[in-house]
This record gives C-alpha cells, sequence and structure tokens, in this order.
C-alpha cells in the first residue's frame, strides 16, 4: 500500500508535465536554425561538387603530367640511346683495328710502333663528337694509352686495373659495360674541382684478338660532360623535379645541384623504389615514393639492354599546382554563394520568428491557466490560420474545464461513501483473520502431536518387530543347546567309559612292568655269572700259557689256543659289561614306567571324577534351557497380543491425522480467502486515495485557468 502510494506521489502533476514539455520545446532546434540549415543544404552540394571536380580535375592533371613526363624521359632516353650507340661503335672500331690490336698482342706489323697506334687511337676518338677521353689498357706489356694529357699511367696500370671495380664489372658482363664513375681512372686523375668532377659516363669495352682467341686489353672511353649537362638541362620535368642517369654500376649522373652533399649518400639507387624499379620486367613505369619526408612520382626509362636508365622524380606538389589554382578559385566562389543564402536565409527566419514568438507568448499566458487571452497577427499566411485554430483551442478548454469542475464535486461525494465502507470491511476481515490464525495454530498442535505419536508407534512397531525375531532367534537356539547339551552328555558317557578302560589297562601294563623287574634281577645274575667265568677263563688262559712256556717248542701250539681263550674270555667280560650296562638302563626305565602309571592312575581317577560332574552340570544346562523355552513361548503369544494392539491403535492415529490435515487445508484455504479479501480492501483503499489524490491535483489545477 505504501509503495503503490509512494509511486503515485513520484508521478507528475499537470504543471510538471507542462514544463518538461517546454523544456523540451526550449531544447529543439529553432525555425531560424532549421532555415538556415534547410539554406545550407544546396551549399553543401555545391561544396562536394566542387570537391568532385577538384579531384576530377586534379587527377585529370596529373595523368596529363604524367604521360607528358614519361613522353619527355623517353624521348630523352632515345636521344641517350642513340648517344650510347655511337659511343659504343667507336669502342668496337677500336677493338678491331688491326694496328692496335696486332701491337698490343706482341705482334705488329712492319712499322707500327707505340706512337702509330697512340696517335690513331687520338685521331680516330678526335671526330667523335660524344667522346672526350679515351684510354687502352694493355694486359701484357707495360705500355698503355691516354688521351687525356692529365692521365699519365705507370707500368703497373693494368695491374692496378685488376683490383677496381671496374675490372669485377666488366669481367662479369659480355664484353662491355656502363659505369656512372670509374673507379680506375679516379686513382689516376687529379683531385676535382668538386666531389663529384670525375662523375661523367664510362664505357668499358674488352679487346680480343680474333685469330688468337685472347684478351689484349681494355677500351675505356668517356662522354663529353657538356654532352650530359645540355642533355639533363633539356629535360624539363617541372619546378624542384630531378632527373638521374644510373649506370650499370648503380652510380648517378645529375645536375649539381640535386647530388647530396655527402658524396657517399646516393640519389635514388640505394633506395627500395629503385630495387622495385629493377625487379620489374617493363622497360618503363612509374609509382609513387617518398625522400626526406617528400612526396615524389617516380618514372623511368631503360636505355637499351645493358640496364642503364634514366629516372624522372617530380615532386607531388608540382603537379598540384595547377589543381591547387582551381582549389582556390572553388573554395571563393562557395564563399560567396554561403554569404548570400546566410543573408537571405536570416532575413526570412527574423520575420517568422517574430511572428512566432508572439504566438509562443500568448501560447504560454494559455498554459499558465488565463483562458482570455486572444491570438492576432497580420500576416495573411498559414501563421493567421494557425492563430485562428488557437482561439479555437481556447475556447473549447474553456467548455472542458467548467464541466471538469462540476464532475469533481460528484467524485468527491463518491470517494467518501467509498472510504467509509472500506473501513468496515477491513475491520471485518481483520476479525476473521485473527480467528482463522488461532484455529491454524491449534490443527498445527493437532497435526504436529498426531505426527509425533505415529513416528512414537512406529518406532513401537520396530521394536516389536525386533522382540518378536530375538525372540524366534533365541528359541532357535535353545532348541540347539539341547541338542549340544545331549551329545555333551553321551560323549561324556563315552569320555568315561574310555578312562574306566584306560585305567583297567594301565594296571595290567604296570603288572607287566613289575614281572619285567623281576626278570631283569635274574638277567643281572646270569651276567655275573658269566663275568665270573670269563675271569676265571682268563686265569686259565694264563696258566695255560705260562705251561706252554714251559714247555717250549712242544708246547707253542697249546700257547696258542691259550691266547685264543684268554681273548675269548675278553670279548665275553666285555659282552657281560654291556649286557649289565644295557640291563641297568632297562631297569631304570622300568622304575620310571612305574612312577609314570602311578601318576596317570590318580589323574585317571580324577578325570573319572570331573566327567561325572560335567555330566551332571550337562543335565542341569537341559533343565535350564527347557524352562527358557517355556518362557519364550509365553513372550510370543504376548508379542503378538502387543502387534494386534499396535495396528488398531495406528489406524486410530492415521484417522485423526487426516481430519486434522482437512480441517487445516479448509482453515488455509479460509485463511487466503480472506487475505485476499483485506488485499481487495487494501487496494480499494488505494485506488480511493488515488482518486482522493486525483480529485484534489485536478481540483488545484482547475482553479489555475480563469475563464471569466
Amino acid at each position: 500500500m505504501g509503495t503503490k502510494k509512494a509511486e503515485k506521489t513520484k508521478k507528475p502533476d499537470g504543471a510538471k508535465k507542462i514544463k518538461k514539455e517546454r523544456k523540451k520545446i526550449s531544447l529543439r532546434i529553432g525555425i531560424r536554425t532549421k532555415l538556415l540549415v534547410t539554406f545550407l543544404i544546396p551549399v553543401t552540394a555545391l561544396i562536394l561538387l566542387g570537391v568532385l571536380s577538384y579531384r576530377q580535375t586534379a587527377n585529370a592533371l596529373q595523368n596529363l603530367y604524367k604521360s607528358s613526363s614519361i613522353q619527355i624521359l623517353g624521348k630523352s632516353a632515345d636521344y641517350l640511346e642513340v648517344l650510347m650507340l655511337d659511343v659504343e661503335t667507336t669502342a668496337y672500331d677500336l677493338s678491331v683495328d688491326n694496328d692496335l690490336v696486332n701491337y698490343f698482342s706482341g705482334t705488329p706489323d712492319e712499322g707500327v710502333d707505340y706512337s702509330t697506334v697512340d696517335a690513331k687511337m687520338a685521331s680516330m676518338l678526335g671526330t667523335d663528337a660524344y667522346v672526350e677521353n679515351g684510354y687502352f689498357v694493355a694486359i701484357e706489356g707495360d705500355e698503355h694509352i691516354s688521351t687525356n694529357p692529365d692521365v699519365t699511367f705507370d707500368k703497373d696500370a693494368y695491374s692496378v686495373f685488376q683490383t677496381t671495380e671496374d675490372y669485377v664489372q666488366v669481367t662479369s658482363r659480355n664484353r662491355k659495360v656502363w659505369l656512372g664513375e670509374s673507379e680506375f681512372l679516379e686513382k689516376y686523375k687529379g683531385e676535382a674541382e668538386t666531389p663529384y668532377g670525375n662523375r661523367r659516363m664510362t664505357l668499358i669495352r674488352r679487346v680480343e684478338n680474333i685469330l688468337t682467341g685472347q684478351d689484349v686489353g681494355f677500351v675505356i672511353l668517356e662522354v663529353r660532360n657538356s654532352v650530359m649537362e645540355q642533355l639533363l638541362d633539356e629535360v624539363n620535368l617541372g619546378e624542384g623535379s630531378m632527373v638521374i642517369l644510373a649506370g650499370q654500376d648503380s652510380n648517378e649522373i645529375a645536375k649539381a645541384e640535386n647530388y647530396p652533399e655527402d658524396k657517399t649518400k646516393r640519389i635514388i639507387t640505394n633506395s627500395k623504389a629503385y630495387v622495385k624499379m629493377q625487379q620489374g620486367l617493363e622497360k618503363n613505369g612509374s609509382f609513387g615514393t617518398s625522400k626526406n619526408g617528400k612526396k615524389y612520382w617516380l618514372c623511368y626509362e631503360y636505355i637499351g639492354d645493358l640496364g642503364n636508365c634514366l629516372i624522372g622524380m617530380i615532386p607531388v606538389s608540382t603537379m598540384m599546382e595547377q589543381a591547387n589554382e582551381i582549389k582556390i578559385g572553388t573554395i571563393g566562389l562557395v564563399i560567396l554563394v554561403t554569404i548570400i543564402v546566410c543573408v537571405i536565409g536570416t532575413w526570412m527566419a527574423a520575420g517568422m520568428s517574430s511572428t512566432i514568438k508572439k504566438i509562443i507568448g500568448e501560447v504560454g499566458k494559455a498554459a499558465k491557466g488565463d483562458l482570455t487571452v486572444r491570438v492576432f497577427t497580420k500576416r495573411h499566411d498559414e501563421f493567421a490560420v494557425l492563430s485562428n485554430s488557437i482561439n479555437d483551442m481556447i475556447a473549447d478548454m474553456k467548455v472542458l474545464i467548467g464541466k471538469v469542475s462540476h464532475g469533481m464535486e460528484q467524485v468527491d461525494g463518491a470517494v467518501e461513501k467509498v472510504s467509509g465502507a472500506r473501513e468496515n470491511v477491513h475491520e471485518t476481515a481483520e476479525v476473521l483473520s485473527d480467528a482463522i490464525v488461532q484455529i491454524q495454530s491449534g490443527a498445527r498442535q493437532q497435526e504436529d502431536s498426531a505426527q509425533n505419536c505415529l513416528v512414537g508407534m512406529d518406532d513401537l512397531s520396530d521394536k516389536i518387530v525386533r522382540v518378536v525375531e530375538n525372540t524366534k532367534e533365541i528359541d532357535s537356539i535353545s532348541e540347539e543347546t539341547k541338542v549340544v547339551v545331549g551329545n555333551g552328555i553321551k560323549m561324556m558317557k563315552e569320555l568315561n567309559t574310555s578312562s574306566e578302560d584306560t585305567t583297567r589297562n594301565l594296571t595290567e601294563i604296570m603288572k607287566d612292568v613289575k614281572d619285567l623287574e623281576e626278570k631283569i634281577s635274574n638277567i643281572t645274575n646270569i651276567v655275573g655269572v658269566i663275568a665270573e667265568i670269563a675271569n676265571q677263563t682268563n686265569l686259565l688262559s694264563l696258566n695255560a700259557s705260562i705251561e706252554a712256556a714251559r714247555a717250549g717248542e712242544a708246547g707253542k701250539g697249546f700257547a696258542v689256543v691259550a691266547t685264543e681263550v684268554k681273548t675269548l674270555a675278553d670279548q665275553s667280560a666285555q659282552a657281560a659289561e654291556k649286557i649289565r650296562i644295557i640291563v641297568d638302563e632297562v631297569q631304570q626305565q622300568s622304575q620310571k614306567t612305574l612312577e609314570h602309571g602311578e601318576n596317570a592312575d590318580e589323574i585317571l581317577k580324577s578325570q573319572e571324577l570331573a566327567v561325572k560332574r560335567a555330566v551332571e552340570a550337562f543335565h542341569n544346562i537341559d533343565d535350564c534351557v527347557e524352562r527358557l523355552n517355556q518362557e519364550l513361548s509365553d513372550i510370543t503369544v504376548q508379542t503378538q497380543a502387543i502387534e494386534s494392539a499396535k495396528n488398531i491403535t495406528l489406524e486410530a492415529v492415521e484417522g485423526i491425522s487426516a481430519v486434522i490435515e482437512q480441517n487445516s487445508a479448509s482453515t488455509l484455504e479460509m485463511g487466503e480467502g480472506i487475505n485476499g479479501q483485506k488485499d481487495q480492501v487494501e487496494k480499494m483503499s488505494g485506488y480511493t486515495n488515488d482518486l482522493k489524490e486525483v480529485s484534489q491535483s485536478l481540483r488545484e489545477e482547475i482553479h489555475k485557468f480563469r475563464i471569466s
């Protein structure tokens, strides 16, 4: 109830709703802004059109610039190819000249010496407009040719040549190689005025004796610097662009201002762009690259089939110069159009904005409760229709407010009546609810008692069952005990009979032992006689030996007999002694046997007495077991009677428990019904309170309106 009431109080009333709507309106975009945005849409379209036109124009200009640059570079490459072919032709003529080849092969023609071949080489090079200096490095001998007065070779020139990159380049190729700078010639030239003063296009060609097939030397030709400078000056690709001629050794020929300050660095041939260019299979091409943070468009054209390449690097900013001029003109036009559109839109929006502000002011008064206002406008467009509609709406609101005020009085009366009836119903429900709670409490106690009784009866039943089972088990044990006692009595009787037989046998044995003792005494006497006879025989033998000795030779046979008799007498004495010892031992053993027999006789007598007592004990056990069987029979009868009474009691307790459960369920349903009525009454109370609040709120809001 309290929660619902709190939720009701959180709901905004009419005034809060109006304020919230006003706040939303104030946060929206104004009509002036909308008009300006509307006018700016075509301006934006114009800007997009300008951007698109600029991009297309820029792309077209770039493509035109690229194509013209590639054409210029291609023409320059063609010119260079002609130039290089001319130089290669001159080198070929020198390599096949008979006087030159034969002289350096060691087989000169008659009248041909070093001055002859030197003058001839200078003469052949003097007619070539592209070659400035020429050199011949001989493999054999210490004579070499130089048409350059600043270069003089020593006798070790060929050995020096072999240690340079020039030798590696020319020997690793077929017959010739173009270099951007000769490492070999630089060793013999003086120090140049600039770091790149000795850099120039140089052709090196191997010279072979056709007859022998052996190499005789190398021709080295240098292209005139003036020719290369004129070519690079004529190739104009735009402001800030660079044109580079890369030789097969990756050395570069360019304008002096394009060389880096550090001679060890390169313009392009040590970059990834140059590697990418060499990996391509096309003779010419182009792609974008960057150098020192500046973007360039690189185009290239290979010259001939020797790997020399003419490279052009054009700054992207130079290519975009004309496009940037178009961009500036487009931006100026867009700014002018934007200013004109903003002025026109502001003028139109100002007129509409003043009319709207006037209408908003009058509508704001009506929103605060003043329904006596009227909206007027001098315009004859849609704003006049809007003003008339607002006036009609205010008039209709006056009529509606009057009807609502009259209806509120009727609602207040109905609310008072419903509130009184609700109080009576609520009190009655409270009384019934308390009674139901008490009934439910008693029913729970009865149900708990019945449940405890059932649990106790179940426990008692289990114990009775265990007593019956234990009684049956004891009865079985007593029966087994009777059988065991009978068997025991029987065994005792057999033991008694056996004991009597043993006594009789023992008596006979003792009698026999006494007779044996008498016979042993007789044997002892006989052994004494045998010992006496042996002694006498021994004496007789001694006497016979004496007599035989007296008789001499005649008595020797008699002496032998006497000796044998003596031996026999000794053996008889020894046997008699052994018999006497054995007889003594037998006599001692018979004495012990008599003693044991007497002890056994005493034991048998005590055993016979114990057997008689055991028989009497077994008879007593048999009597006790018989009485135990009678008592067990009585216990079995009593436990069966208890079992029957237990079943009757369980049925009665279960019946009581079922009735208690039915009563408890009925009281629970009744309690739920009463609680439901209480909830309905609470809801009705909440609705009544809400209705009171709404009625009060409507009354307060209606009082805000002024209709007259």
